[in-house]
């Protein structure tokens, strides 16, 4: 995908960096090198009447371990929500970190409160963990020394990151705990996810108000836009959750086989590129067309810029099977395929129109727009 990177895998789930978590990551480096080594160095220092003497070059080697150790702190925290998924049953697709923080992208959403609730409760225990284990090693180091104070903010941090994510409002770790009990307690998925939404959505409101209060009593400029942005990221997925946790009522019992149509615009393999382009199927519209063969089974894809770029003198006797590109899976979907996943993966594998496939053969054909419709009823 554009904007990211797989580093390494663990057992079958990616671990990927977006772009702009090397914003992030460079930032982190940076405050910790030249503001809060040196600034707790020396307050540790004056407390002790000690003194420690060090580098511009240690002080940037410091930060950057201090970032990397940072940034696998929140990399467990997500991979302890991945393992605890896989083991109920649901897949992960990847943990991915970005610029405010990461994510373990999990297949699908928790269908009992219970499994929601184990699954989330295990990053923050996690982040609690590192953090009284940071603190711990930061105790066998003297005061004043690197280590000490690296692996002391290394352990405040994770603390912070603990509770942080225990506030009770969608999406944090808190508001999905908050939504399993609410709908362990009820029987009702969209009203808990509306209540924990809405925690969410005033926490992000606040944290914006905040952040503006800031900037207007001219604090830390860098800060106050840092708590903006936050406020407005848990806004925005406080509201998407919820639309989300509607667009999955909506799509409760509804399969693939009950929305696709029959109209895949398939043309049989044994066709030529100047029989096809004689018949003006190049300019009605589509960018791609599927091929099949003799009995309906998926052939390839014929691609229109490629029949373009057939030279002239070879057309009548290249056939479309020929001209044809391989099938991509992430493009295929099985009729008795949930609706709700149809659209999942439409929106994360940016596929904007399924082919349907039964029994190896292609049997209809599922354009995005129309999951879309389909989730407005």
């Amino acid at each position: 995908m554009s904007g990211q990177w797989r580093v390494f895998s663990i057992r079958g789930t990616d671990i990927s960096l977006d772009a702009s978590w090397l914003v992030i990551f460079a930032f982190v480096t940076y405050t910790t090198a030249t503001s809060i080594i040196p600034v707790r160095l020396a307050n540790e220092s004056f407390r002790s009447s000690g003194a420690v003497e060090a580098s511009e070059l240690t002080l940037w080697l410091a930060g950057l371990v201090t970032s990397l150790l940072f940034f696998t702190s929140i990399l467990l925290h997500e991979a302890a929500h991945a393992v605890v998924a896989v083991r109920t049953g649901i897949p992960v697709r990847r943990i991915r970190l970005f610029i405010f923080g990461g994510v373990a992208e999990i297949g699908s959403e928790p269908s009992r409160p219970g499994q929601e609730f184990v699954i989330t409760i295990v990053g923050p225990l996690t982040s609690a963990a590192l953090g009284g284990l940071f603190i711990v090693l930061a105790g066998n180091f003297p005061a004043v020394s690197i280590p000490h104070v690296t692996m002391t903010w290394l352990g405040q941090m994770n603390l912070v990151l603990a509770v942080f994510n225990m506030l009770p409002g969608f999406p944090l770790d808190g508001g999905r705990i908050l939504r399993s009990m609410v709908w362990a307690f009820s029987g009702n998925f969209l009203r808990a996810t509306g209540i924990a939404s809405f925690i969410g959505s005033a926490l992000g409101v606040a944290l914006i108000v905040y952040g503006l209060a800031q900037l207007f009593m001219q604090a830390s400029s860098v800060q106050s836009i840092w708590t903006l942005l936050i406020g407005w990221l848990l806004w925005s997925s406080a509201r998407g959750g919820y639309k989300d946790a509607k667009r999955r009522e909506r799509f409760k019992g509804v399969w693939v086989r009950d929305v696709f149509h029959s109209d895949t615009g398939a043309v049989p393999d044994d066709g030529t590129v100047q029989e096809f382009m004689e018949r003006g199927l190049h300019h009605d519209g589509h960018e791609t067309r599927p091929v099949v063969d003799p009995v309906g089974r998926l052939a390839g894809v014929l691609v229109m810029q490629d029949i373009a770029g057939i030279p002239v003198e070879r057309r009548s006797d290249t056939l479309l099977r020929e001209a044809a590109r391989s099938v991509d899976d992430a493009s295929l979907i099985d009729p008795n395929e949930s609706l709700e996943n149809a659209f999942n993966r439409a929106r994360d594998e940016g596929v904007r129109r399924f082919l349907v496939v039964e029994r190896d053969r292609l049997v209809g054909a599922v354009d995005v727009l129309d999951v879309l419709r389909r989730g407005r009823f």
